[in-house]
């Protein structure tokens, strides 16, 4: 057995339990991580409010880290409740000493009332610790009073940045909207993750959240990623909160994701709570070629394959709209074909397809309205698990994750699946989408893979590149045999 990864969770306690160090350790260790506590402050805070914030001297602070690091290597670090500038001086050399991820919960002001730190630590974190983060999570005030900027939240997120913060998580889970949105914001991208809000206000939800961004990076995942995956989680204890005394407080477990966890991506404000309606298709696509030309549509057709993709690249837009518009005429000469177009989704809705396909750049830049008013199906590729909450998002006809295995059909940024991932995503999309296994995919594994349940299998070089693409291409239908319905 490998060691569990050490958080070091940097706060305060909450003599009620409900919050803080409370909140962390427990959300640490149903992540099946270490949590090593370091204490900032001996709270005192009922439901009316925090009434003293029991700073600890600098000297017992850091005596304290001593030993919270003396026999164990540090994964990560999150931080709360940085009290008084004396801490925060301390938490900035500790940080300092660690090159792991560093999320920091900036709580200036207790959600319940009564006391807030003063104003000179929010100064501290601005000149000292922004540019050491790895996230800053605040909600709407907490935003507003480190940026002094109430315009709007995308303005205030970027003048952090470019202060010197590499991401930066907005909570706006209080605000009075519709939905529950978080908007995240870095070098690299924006977008809103958003949720139906739920009837509960659970208490603590801020550190669950910060804790559980900190133990997925520690458990080696992608920022965006660990931030989907932290907000599945939150929304999971808050659906299933229990009363404690005057508190709803959240419920930790290790139960499996479902798909009502999980939040959706969006990269437009004004399409937050969008709902498309991409018609259905096969519950079971079965085997799924993806060719480069209308001939090879024509040859597969003929051998008996159901589903087919036409993915033409590097080739003009003349000759693209010549293959796309022949194979289209070839598929519908065949009954019950779905036959879809990747990426050029206009001519795929001039020609009359069955569908398109999209990738997650096509997606971001294609007129979606327009191909759910043509009647075209959908089709989304997910490599991660911010992808499928963008996925998700726009409710396509089915789902596609990759690759399942390394591939050589084209240069991938992304790590092999494997098949434990694929089987947490049928059991996160359960009935609702098709799921469509791609990448690396031959025979013995298309064997291996129809064993998992998993409704359709992809694949390119395994038929495109074979001595004998007929004998392969029946051998794939054969194993299929029986898969393939509605």
């Amino acid at each position: 057995m490998s060691a569990k990864p050490a958080i070091l969770l940097i706060g305060g306690l909450d003599p009620q339990g409900c919050a803080g160090l409370t909140a962390d350790i427990q959300t640490v260790s149903h992540h099946n991580c270490h949590p090593v506590p370091l204490v900032t402050a001996l709270t005192e805070q009922r439901s009316d409010g925090l009434v003293n914030l029991g700073a600890l001297s600098a000297e017992a602070f850091f005596r304290q880290y001593e030993s919270c690091v003396a026999d164990f290597d540090i994964a990560a670090i999150k931080i709360g409740l940085i009290p008084d500038r004396p801490i925060a001086d301390c938490i900035v050399k500790i940080v300092e000493r660690h090159r792991v991820p560093v999320i920091l919960d900036p709580v200036l002001a207790a959600s319940s009332g009564g006391l807030s730190v003063g104003l000179e630590v929010g100064e501290m974190i601005r000149q000292k610790l922004l540019s050491k983060l790895t996230l800053l999570t605040p909600n709407l005030l907490e935003l507003e009073r480190l940026s002094a900027h109430a315009q709007s939240i995308e303005l205030a997120a970027q003048q952090l940045l470019n202060e010197g913060l590499a991401a930066c998580l907005v909570k706006g889970g209080h605000a009075e909207t519709t939905f529950a949105t978080d908007y995240y914001s870095s070098e690299q991208t924006t977008f809103y993750l958003y949720q139906s809000r739920l009837k509960n206000e659970a208490r603590g939800t801020g550190c669950v959240l910060a804790s559980a961004i900190a133990s997925q990076l520690a458990l080696g995942h992608d920022l965006r990623d660990a931030v989907v995956l932290a907000k599945a989680y939150v929304t999971r204890g808050i659906r299933d909160a229990s009363l404690q005394g005057p508190y709803h407080l959240l419920t930790h477990h290790r139960h499996p994701l479902s798909i009502s966890d999980m939040p959706r991506l969006s990269y437009r404000a004004d399409l937050i709570g969008k709902h498309f309606k991409f018609p259905a298709c096969d519950k079971s696509l079965g085997i799924y070629p993806v060719v480069d030309s209308a001939d090879w549509v024509e040859k597969l057709l003929e051998l008996g394959v159901k589903t087919i993709q036409l993915r033409v690249k590097d080739q003009t837009a003349t000759k693209t709209r010549s293959e796309i518009f022949s194979a289209v005429a070839t598929s519908q000469q065949h009954d019950a074909i779905s036959f879809f177009v990747n990426d050029h989704w206009q001519m795929a809705v001039e020609a009359g397809a069955y569908g398109v396909h999209l990738g997650q750049e096509d997606l971001h830049d294609a007129n979606l309205l327009e191909i759910e008013q043509s009647g075209l199906r959908l089709g989304v590729s997910t490599h991660s698990y911010w992808e499928l909450a963008r996925a998700l998002a726009v409710n396509p006809s089915y789902i596609a994750l990759g690759p399942v295995y390394a591939t050589t059909s084209k240069q991938m940024p992304w790590a092999a699946q494997g098949i434990e991932r694929l089987q947490q995503w049928q059991s996160i999309l359960a009935d609702q989408y098709p799921l469509v296994a791609i990448g690396g995919i031959d025979v013995p594994r298309a064997k291996l893979l129809k064993q998992t349940g998993v409704n359709s299998v992809a694949m390119i070089s395994a038929i495109t590149r074979a001595d004998d693409y007929q004998a392969v291409t029946r051998e794939l239908l054969n194993v299929w045999a029986g898969h393939h319905g509605g």
